[in-house]
């Protein structure tokens, strides 16, 4: 550290003979100097360190509010209050992010069908009116023979035999 001068060795070696009776050689008293020239600075740094922590617990303490309940059910509801309307747009936006989903793939869905074939839009009407039954695992379309004296049919309700070429005919609309 410093340089030492006699005078301080002197003192050092005089205090050291003092206390506890033995004489001191000029090695022991420089480290001994070294030594206490150090504890010093440490101990100022230390003494830095704690006015420092001191102002920052003063400044936290005073930024901090506490809250005192009288009951259980009146800190459950404070709580509540705070993480309720938190909760709520979560779910929300949980709710919306699902349906969002899910019509989406919905949609998808039906628009892949309606592209892999070209003529689905003609079944539109009879996909509207059309009433399908369940019988032994299947499906099926339910029609009525269409009565030939009357001049419209009811697409999706009605059908026609054509005995020449022995097929039904389901009507899906008009041009």
């Amino acid at each position: 550290m410093d340089k030492i001068d006699k005078e301080i060795q002197t003192k050092i070696k005089g205090y050291f003979s003092a206390k506890y009776g033995i004489l001191m050689d000029d090695w022991s008293s420089m480290v001994l100097n070294e030594i206490v020239q150090n504890f010093l600075v440490f101990n100022e740094k230390v003494e830095n360190a704690t006015k420092k922590l001191e102002e920052a617990s003063t400044t936290i303490k005073g930024k901090v509010h506490q809250i005192n309940f009288r009951t259980h059910q009146e800190a459950f509801k404070f709580g509540l209050g705070i993480s309720a309307p938190l909760a709520a747009m979560g779910s929300l936006i949980g709710i919306l992010i699902f349906c969002y989903k899910t019509n989406t793939d919905e949609y998808l869905t039906t628009k892949r069908i309606a592209q892999s074939y070209e003529n689905v839009s003609s079944y539109k009407i009879l996909m509207q009116h059309g009433e399908i039954v369940r019988r032994e695992g299947q499906y099926f379309l339910t029609l009525s023979l269409a009565n030939k004296g009357a001049g419209d049919m009811l697409i999706g309700k009605e059908y026609v035999f054509d005995g020449r070429t022995k097929r039904i005919l389901i009507p899906l609309g008009r041009n």
